[in-house]
């Protein structure tokens, strides 16, 4: 399962989704209903910094 990283910009932090995929809580992760989740920015593939993230803000 493929992890799209971004930066979210209402907590400073580094978060990700996984497309598709349905979590344990039943919410299943879609574009028009993305879950994101956080992360590590030693979590990021190498290469990629904060700075190549798009930005989104997450609510919970």
């Amino acid at each position: 399962m493929d992890r799209i990283f971004a930066w979210d910009a209402h907590r400073s932090r580094v978060v990700y989704r996984i497309p598709g995929h349905t979590h344990k809580d039943g919410r299943e992760d879609s574009d028009l209903s993305p879950v994101w989740l956080p992360a590590e920015q030693s979590d990021l593939p190498q290469g990629v910094s904060i700075e190549d993230l798009r930005k989104v803000e997450v609510e919970e």
